[in-house]
This record gives structure tokens, sequence and C-alpha cells, in this order.
């Protein structure tokens, strides 16, 4: 059932207040672990009450027996059940950029002094993720998907932890507000034009790269490097790994200018200019990046991606 909506932001304010941003790991406590019957459970107290008021209407000894012993199990699942979240501990990790339009998964780490069970962990109003059990030591991690829908920084949800064990009698409940964000880059333009047609290509001829076509030497075996290109015959003769290396020609370098893309909103060009980034990046394409207040120089690689991609996410938003 839907609260009204002057009661929902009481009922916000309130959480915020009783559940403030934190740091990146936090304990439950039991003053902020909630319980309450659930359906069955408001069924199984009506029972127990039926039972009870027939044993004293009638004097059945059995009858009493059953009532309290209906009651002692409710006592005890709700105990069980508020034991279960009492002293959990949670711990966000470090989320992966993504794109717009896809999910975030937020790494979540259950840990524990004793063994816990059945608990349904959310983000916000995105699906719960269910953990079966939760071992001591080390506990679990827990990938919670979060909607990134705008670029930027996208902060972690308050997070909503539930349980109905032992018995399904009570539902005990809690929230958490951990310190996590994850960076969304802009959504690429699907089917963007060609960044060789468009892009600014930096003059100067051909400059090598290193590629597949020409051998061009040998050079010490590096952690990381592909198997395929040792050099077996060199290491059986001097006895040490060596690697081998080819060259091939590059048309040119690219600079990817903000202001080449006239006629086009803001998210329009950062859109592209994330297409072409990708693009260049996966064609071994040297690439610089130009926007307004920033530029970076042409490279490549992965560490030049992932600051073009962090430069073109983050244009026009406070870090």
């Amino acid at each position: 059932m839907k609260r009204p909506a002057w009661l929902e932001q009481r009922w916000q304010r309130w959480l915020a207040r009783r559940h403030p941003p934190g740091a990146s790991s936090l304990a439950l406590r039991h003053n902020r672990i909630y319980v309450l019957p659930s359906g069955f459970g408001f069924a199984f107290a009506a029972m127990a009450v039926l039972v009870l008021v027939g044993a004293i209407n009638y004097q059945i000894s059995l009858a009493y027996s059953f009532a309290f012993l209906m009651i002692g199990l409710g006592h005890a699942g709700l105990l069980h059940g508020f034991r279960n979240l009492l002293g959990l501990k949670l711990t966000a990790g470090l989320a992966e950029p993504v794109f717009a339009g896809e999910s975030a998964h937020f790494p979540i780490r259950l840990d524990s002094e004793k063994p816990r069970q059945a608990i349904m962990l959310r983000a916000g109003d995105n699906d719960a993720v269910a953990v079966p059990r939760v071992d001591p030591p080390g506990g679990v991690e827990v990938w919670l998907p979060v909607g990134a829908t705008e670029r930027g920084w996208l902060t972690l949800p308050k997070l909503g932890l539930e349980t109905h064990y032992p018995s399904q009698l009570c539902r005990v409940w809690s929230y958490a507000n951990l310190h996590a964000r994850c960076l969304v880059y802009p959504r690429p333009e699907p089917d963007a034009p060609s960044y060789r047609t468009q892009g600014a290509a930096e003059p100067g001829g051909e400059v090598q790269r290193t590629g597949d076509d020409d051998f061009a030497g040998l050079r010490r075996y590096q952690p990381g490097d592909p198997i395929r290109r040792i050099a077996w015959k060199q290491a059986a003769r001097d006895e040490r790994l060596s690697v081998k290396q080819y060259e091939s020609p590059q048309s040119a370098s690219f600079h990817f200018d903000w202001h080449d893309l006239p006629g086009m909103s803001d998210e329009a060009r950062l859109s592209r200019l994330t297409a072409w980034v990708l693009a260049a990046e996966n064609n071994d394409d040297r690439y610089g990046l130009i926007l307004p207040g920033a530029r970076l120089p042409l490279d490549q690689g992965p560490v030049h991606c992932a600051a073009c991609l962090t430069a073109l996410a983050l244009y026009g938003k406070h870090a």
C-alpha cells in the first residue's frame, strides 16, 4: 500500500535523521533495526489469541499448553529475526565505471562474527538481491545493480536490508547509508560518423605504432606479454625470454574538438565524442580531446581512454 505524499516526506526525513550518510562501512546497531509481524505473523497471533480464549472458556489444559506454545514460538521467531541483523557489518567497495543507460554494480561486502541467513539487500528502488548465507570469516560480497540514467557521479542509494528468518512470522528490516559512488560515462552515439572523416587529423606524416605487420626486433619479456609473441628459439639459445615486436604504419593522429561540432546540443556532442574516443582506442589510433576549459594531448591506451571518458563524463558537473 502506497503511503500519502505528506506521510512519505515525513517518513524520509525521519529516516535521514536516524540513518545519516556515513563512511563506506558500518555495523547495524540495535536502535536501527525494526521488527513487525508479517501478514502470516498477524494471522498466527490471531490464532494464538483464539486458542487462548477457547482454553479460558472451556478450561482445557491442552489448549492452554498449545496457546502458550504458539506464543513462545512467535516470541522466539521475533528474537532470532532481530539477532539475524544485529551486528551485521556492511562495507561498500569500488564500482567500475559504466555508460549512461547501463546498470552500475556496487560491490557490498557483508561480514559477521556468526552465521547469518536469508537476507534481502536492495539499493533504493532497484531490484533486491538475495543473500542466502553469510559465513564468518570473510563474509560474502554482493553486487547491487543501480540504474545509471545520467552521466557524472552516481551515488549509491540508501540500502535496505530485510529478513523473515527463521519462521516468516516477523519482518525485520534496517537501512544503511554508505558512502560510495560510480562514474557514469556519456552514452556513445549509435552509428556515429567515422572520426577519420569528421575529426581533425594531426599533420606530420606517418607515425610508427606497434602492430602485426612488419617484424621490428626483440625485447625482454615483461609480465602480461602475449605468450604467442615469445621468441622460443631465441630463448633456447640465451636462456632468457624475449618478445617479438612488430610495426605497421599509422596514417595520422586525431584531435577530437568540441568546437568542431556546431549545431548540436551539449549532450549530443558528448555522446559523439565518446563514440569517437572508443572507436579510436579500438583502432589503436593516437587521439586527443579538446573541451571548453580542458585539453588532453595526443596519446593512446587504457589510461588515456579513461582520462578522456572521465573528462567527458564530468563536463559541466562538479567533481
